[in-house]
């Protein structure tokens, strides 16, 4: 039984670490909109250019 709530409370250590980490640091998950958003920018720009599909 011991080794149920360890692991228990190993996995909510470890979620609230994570869920801390995305919330203050969403770059370092990678959930961040800024990035996405420029680069859609970019991309939308100019559509005479080459490389663009």
């Amino acid at each position: 039984m011991s080794i149920v709530i360890a692991m228990g409370i190993f996995f909510i250590v470890v979620t609230m670490v994570f869920v801390a980490i995305a919330v203050f640091l969403p770059e370092w998950m990678g959930i961040t909109g800024k990035k996405a958003k420029q680069i859609i920018a970019e991309q939308q720009e100019d559509p005479s250019n080459p490389h663009h599909e």
